[in-house]
This record gives structure tokens, C-alpha cells and sequence, in this order.
């Protein structure tokens, strides 16, 4: 058993492992950097260390939140050192699920959702349906870089 960081988008209910959650923390303060791609949200200072911050809902072709009151601000951290923080609709719960329940799963529908690449698996919990999402992929910048500026 391990432990997750469950987080909501929509509807949706998506995971990471704990042991990459550095710090979960409420929407802050960020520097908007101009010619980047829509989910770059920008840069923000966490004492003293600078670490972009990514939207995930537009990452992954949402609409973007309204009410960002309930939002929080997931800063994860690579095996290989790489920082990033990611923006959330809101922080579910922490709970213990087994790897060996996680089963594979499809593309998002209509062009909305996360590459097939980017996640673990899925799994059933007490509280619905979890995607668990591959935090080394995400932060390795793949499909970061070849997003298109919208």
C-alpha cells in the first residue's frame, strides 16, 4: 500500500503519490510570463526558490476554474530533482491504495484529458474512480514542449 494525494478537476478525481508532493499549498502570489503557452500560469517564490506553476486544467484542454477559492497549489518533485508546481481545482484527501489495483486505462474523449503517457492507471476507491497520474512524466516537460501556444 501507498499513499496518494487525491486532487479533483471537473469532475474527476486524479492522484500522485505522496512521496512526490513536497508541499501542498493555497493559490499564491504568480509572475505571468508573457509568450507562453495558455496553462503556464507563471513563476512563484516559495522562500526563495522560484518554481513554475502549471494549470492543469488547461494542460490538459479544460476550461479554466472561475471560483479559484477552493484551488491549491501542488508542488511536486522528480526522482531527478526537477520542481513544479501544479494547479488544482481542490485537494480531495490523502489515502492508502494498492499499486496491484491499478488498471490500465484509454485516452481522454475529444481531445480533452491526459495523454496515455502521463498516467499510471486507474483504480476504484470508497469515494469513485481515481486516475493516477505519472508524476516523472509530467515533469520531464514532454508534452510541455510540444504544446501549442493557444
Amino acid at each position: 500500500m501507498s499513499k496518494f494525494v487525491i486532487f479533483g478537476l471537473e469532475e474527476e478525481k486524479y492522484g500522485v503519490s505522496i512521496e512526490q508532493v513536497r508541499e501542498i499549498m493555497p493559490i499564491t502570489d504568480v509572475t505571468p510570463v508573457p509568450g507562453t503557452p495558455r496553462f503556464f500560469e507563471g513563476f512563484l517564490n516559495l522562500r526563495g526558490e522560484l518554481i513554475s506553476l502549471v494549470n492543469l486544467r488547461l494542460f490538459v484542454g479544460m476550461e479554466d476554474i472561475s471560483q479559484r477559492d477552493e484551488a491549491s497549489i501542488l508542488i511536486l518533485s522528480s526522482l531527478e530533482g526537477m520542481v513544479q508546481g501544479i494547479l488544482v481545482d481542490e485537494v480531495t484527501s490523502i489515502t492508502e491504495i494498492s499499486w496491484d489495483d491499478l488498471q490500465t486505462i484509454e485516452e481522454g474523449k475529444g481531445g480533452k484529458g491526459f495523454p496515455k503517457e502521463l498516467l499510471k492507471g486507474i483504480v476504484d476507491t470508497d469515494f469513485g474512480l481515481v486516475v493516477i497520474l505519472d508524476v516523472e512524466r509530467i515533469l520531464s516537460g514532454e508534452k510541455q514542449e510540444t504544446a501549442a501556444i493557444e
